[in-house]
């Protein structure tokens, strides 16, 4: 397993079929993500946890294969990267409905690794499903192997998960990109939650707080971000879940009109979630306040053995709840046709007029 990759290709050399109507080359940006030893990754994985869990286990193992959890590939190792993709305003203005579409094999091209295995959470295509959906995209595009889900909300009320036969994806996603390949990561096994951060989120805070720390000791860290890509299963215990309803025809405002419009069910156990995490925007500063615009926590699930599947917010049952995943870092974050920066050079125009 290496813990860093060859230097990105530049958007210069990216693919120039973007995936999305609109796009070009310089929709494609890139920057270095912090990557510790795995060793010493997962002693700040059980730090961060054991201030949320009662029972808390992490150490540096062989990655399992993976597949019999569902997904398309074996293992999570080889020149792994995070990839951020168009972004919430495609969801909330409708003209962006029939037009923000992406495909897998483009997007593994983009970020330099054609082939690639790619996992995460995203929004499925309309265009696919018929109607809006989550996504919850597993697939090693040169094994041909394509094992994601996408769930949706039925004219009742209830919802539906299933196959989803399509690398094409919409408005947004967060993803994984990798070879694919076994190799070291680190497990993480979570017990009965006493805090109040669910599971993604406590890791994803408990990392930034000892990064902060280290930069205070003047380690030259703290000013320099992790990202994780990992797989976990609920092995017991409840969650609860959201997934969009079809769209609505007029333009939302984010927050709680969007709330308000999501359709919330309690799910679990046995479910495999999908997950990306990063501690910041390591291009954030006083100059660049936007950054990369990065959506810094995003987690899908799915189940082998309910229909079930959806957006991961945080566990009900507390003391019940069990976690066990696999996690790996990765040196890079990709922001791919990034729909914030559209609608900021939109306004700009405007004010320009």
């Amino acid at each position: 397993l290496s813990s860093s990759s060859s230097s990105p290709p530049s958007s210069s050399s990216s693919s120039s079929s973007m995936g999305c109507s609109g796009s070009r080359d310089d929709d494609i940006e890139h920057a270095e993500l912090y990557v510790p030893e795995l060793k010493r990754l997962s002693e700040m994985l059980e730090k961060s946890l054991s201030n949320n869990f009662e029972s808390v286990e992490v150490k540096v193992v062989d990655c399992p294969d993976l597949r019999k959890w569902g997904l398309a590939a074996p293992g999570l190792c080889g020149r792994p990267r995070i990839i951020d993709v168009g972004g919430v305003p495609n969801l909330l203005d409708p003209k962006h409905h029939g037009t923000a579409f992406f495909d897998i094999p483009t997007v593994a091209k983009q970020v330099g690794l054609p082939g690639a295995y790619i996992y995460g959470a995203g929004a499925a295509s309309s265009k696919v499903v018929g109607v809006n959906a989550e996504l919850m995209p597993t697939e090693h595009v040169s094994e041909s192997c394509r094992c994601s889900r996408y769930s949706k909300v039925l004219e009742d009320g209830s919802h539906m998960m299933d196959k989803y036969e399509s690398s094409e994806f919409g408005l947004l996603a967060n993803l994984v990109a990798c070879e694919g390949k076994p190799g070291k990561v680190v497990k993480v096994t979570a017990k009965k939650r006493t805090g109040d951060d669910n599971f993604v989120t406590c890791m994803r805070v408990g990392l930034k707080k000892q990064l902060d720390e280290d930069s205070k000791q003047e380690t030259k860290i703290g000013s320099r971000e992790i990202g994780i890509g990992g797989v976990f299963k609920v092995t017991s215990g409840k969650v609860k879940g959201h997934v969009m309803p079809d769209f609505k025809p007029t333009v939302m405002i984010d927050g709680p009109e969007v709330d308000e419009w999501l359709n919330f069910y309690e799910m679990g156990p046995d479910l495999t979630c999908l997950s990306v995490l990063l501690t910041g925007d390591p291009t954030q500063a006083p100059s660049n306040p936007h950054g990369l615009d990065l959506r810094l926590e995003h987690t899908h699930f799915f189940s082998q053995s309910k229909n079930e599947g959806g957006h991961y917010h945080f566990d009900t049952t507390p003391k019940d709840v069990e976690y066990v995943g696999y996690f790996l870092p990765a040196p890079v974050i990709y922001r791919i046709a990034n729909a914030f920066k559209r609608e900021r050079k939109i306004k700009e125009g405007k004010k320009d007029d």
